[in-house]
């Protein structure tokens, strides 16, 4: 073989070798650039072992206790920025106060972290507790769940008047378009439409059917995220709040503080006013942690106060006028919310408590006719016009002592009585009798 043969085969042996080399390098640079362009999404789809989700379990009305815990929940994902992920309300409600209604979702537009609803496996979500779900960024049922029926209806649980629904409609139409769902399936649940967890899904307003939290979680990218879970079981704050929320239960807070005000004027131990202080506080906080209509307030307050005016004025019938006025003002504060009605339940608590009060206020009524028939003992003007004797001597200017009716009383004449005379009692002034020697 030549020199220029061996020449050409070293060339291109070591072509073949640089070759094979640049391809290897070339693979590395390949991979390693994937791993740069997977490693934040990784990084975004598995939760760091320090992210933490919250968890609002509202497996109630929604009223003032409900709006508590949400507020406590938002609380908490603002103060650890940047370790709470998530804040997931677990929905299982049929509805209540439209304002505590309004007042969840303004919070849940101010959280700082994405929302979530879930609604668990067993639970519904309908009439008001249904508006709070179309408000969260992220939807979630479990098989065997149900979403919808928001319709507004007045007290007797007829449908409110156009005016109303056409603004709730709209409200809805709002909430889905803002998280890009089907608006017109969502606004159909105002005219009590109501999707299964796979027909809220089919029809775009559920964005996932998950079988529990754990999928839920899982889907989110947080699975191995800490729950912090937030519920209002054994808070006495939380069930002080749910109780107070009822109109109901404020007209009849009401009227009990006056009949104990009433009974304690009659038996006097300032106990029973205290405890109907606290009453009263306690239904006017009710009023205020739940937007109660003013017109219903004043309606109960006027009603019991009409009980201490036939109290004062017996014959009249205002007992009638007031009892009529407390149930109005109750079944108003029904009629301005949209999501509850009156029910049979509260008719019956309702008419048991005036009745009582009706008992109540013939019983105070007979016994203040025995007590204005009833001899006043201690009353001096009684004594006018009897004879009784001087115990002492009287003159004028000097009093005496006078013993008259078993009782003996101070005395001042005009003239000269000496002690054992017999005296006529002919005016009374103050809690001094004045008398005249009997002729």
């Amino acid at each position: 073989m030549g020199r220029g043969e061996e020449v050409l085969k070293s060339k291109e042996g070591l072509i073949t070798t640089m070759t094979a080399r640049e391809a290897v390098l070339v693979s590395v640079a390949a991979l390693l650039a994937l791993a740069l362009v997977l490693l934040p999404c990784l990084a975004s789809a598995v939760a760091s072992p320090a992210d933490k989700v919250v968890v609002v379990q509202l497996h109630m009305n929604i009223d003032a206790g409900a709006e508590e815990l949400v507020r406590r929940g938002v609380s908490r994902t603002s103060s650890e920025p940047g370790e709470v992920k998530a804040l997931i309300l677990e929905l299982d409600t049929y509805g209540g106060w439209a304002h505590s209604m309004d007042s969840i979702i303004s919070m849940i537009s101010r959280c700082p972290v994405r929302t979530v609803a879930l609604v668990p496996r067993g639970g519904n979500c309908f009439s008001a507790g249904a508006y709070i779900f179309m408000a969260c960024d992220v939807t979630a049922m479990s098989p065997g769940t149900a979403v919808g029926s928001c319709m507004p209806v007045d007290a007797l649980g007829n449908p409110a008047d156009e005016k109303t629904i056409n603004a709730m409609a709209a409200k809805m139409r709002s909430l889905a378009e803002a998280h890009g769902r089907n608006a017109t399936a969502a606004e159909a649940m105002v005219f009590n439409a109501d999707y299964t967890a796979e027909e809220a899904h089919r029809l775009g307003i559920c964005d996932m059917v998950v079988s529990d939290i754990d999928e839920l979680l899982s889907r989110l990218g947080l699975a191995s995220a800490a729950r912090i879970y937030i519920s209002g079981q054994g808070d006495a704050y939380i069930q002080l709040l749910s109780t107070i929320s009822n109109p109901l239960l404020q007209g009849i807070m009401m009227w009990l503080a006056l009949w104990l005000i009433i009974v304690d004027v009659f038996h006097p131990t300032f106990v029973l006013t205290v405890i109907a202080l606290a009453l009263l506080a306690l239904a006017l906080w009710g009023v205020g942690v739940i937007g109660t209509h003013p017109l219903a307030v004043v309606l109960v307050v006027l009603g019991s106060a009409l009980t201490i005016v036939e109290l004062k004025k017996p014959g009249i019938g205002l007992e009638v006028v007031g009892i009529l006025m407390v149930l109005l003002g109750v079944f108003l504060a029904y009629q301005f919310e949209p999501f509850m009605v009156v029910g049979g339940a509260e008719v019956a608590i309702l008419l048991i408590v005036l009745a009582g009060g009706a008992v109540l206020a013939y019983y105070l009524f007979t016994m203040r006719m025995a007590l204005m028939k009833k001899a006043r003992h201690h009353a001096p003007e009684r004594l006018i016009g009897m004879v009784g004797v001087a115990k002492t001597s009287i003159r004028p200017g000097k009093p005496g002592v006078v013993l008259v009716a078993s009782e003996e009383w101070t005395a001042t004449s005009d003239e000269e009585i000496p002690a054992g005379a017999k005296v006529r009692i002919i005016k009374v002034e103050g809690l001094r009798l004045k008398v005249k020697k009997e002729r």
